[in-house]
């Protein structure tokens, strides 16, 4: 398996990596065993939308057919370990290859993706940062200070990020120039995958 952070291999005995996913999906805070598998649920949803997005001439044939789920393979989980971490946890990635609404999530993805590092808080990556930081002077009265976020994704509230999702389509003027989708649309087909995210 890879590691979380670098590009290094790591040899894990098979026993102790299920263990240590079993024992992470045991958080009934953060997973929730399901009743039954819902994915015909949300395809009749899915593909309702679509349907009904053809009909607007918000979406044109060639890209109905790209968005239409011809597979509802069940997404799969795997986890890479965190070697720079103390205990080595492991990072839960969910697979959503051949999915449901792969083709849909790509294309709001890419709709999405020029809203990214537009706000003034945005930090590219760590050399960024490091190169943002070098310039800070810490004076003797004040400390500098470090969170680490544990589970980001899992712990991320879900309708306070639409609103600032819906709010940046708001106030985005190329959104016209990339898709005839309205900022209504866009949010109802996140929804979607916000409430299929099971693996």
């Amino acid at each position: 398996m890879g590691a979380d952070k670098g590009r290094s291999t790591v040899v894990l005995d098979k026993v102790d990596y299920e263990e240590k996913v079993h024992d992470m999906l045991k958080d009934e805070r953060t997973y929730e065993k399901l009743k039954a598998e819902p994915t015909l649920k949300y395809k009749r949803k899915l593909t309702s939308i679509l349907a009904r997005l053809k009909k607007e001439n918000k979406i044109d044939e060639k890209q109905y057919k790209l968005l239409y789920p011809t597979t509802a393979n069940t997404p799969r989980l795997y986890c890479t370990t965190k070697i720079h971490k103390q205990g080595n946890p492991i990072r839960p990635i969910v697979d959503y290859t051949d999915s449901l609404g792969y083709e849909t999530s790509k294309a709001l993805a890419d709709l999405l993706n020029p809203l990214i590092g537009t706000t003034e808080h945005h930090v590219k990556n760590s050399k960024e940062l490091a190169e943002d930081l070098s310039g800070v002077c810490i004076e003797d009265n004040e400390i500098f200070n470090s969170h680490d976020v544990v589970s980001l994704f899992t712990n991320t509230p879900i309708k306070e990020a639409l609103d600032v999702v819906k709010k940046r389509l708001i106030e985005d003027k190329d959104l016209k120039l990339r898709t005839k989708l309205k900022v209504e649309d866009i949010i109802e087909l996140l929804i979607i995958y916000i409430d299929h995210h099971l693996f």
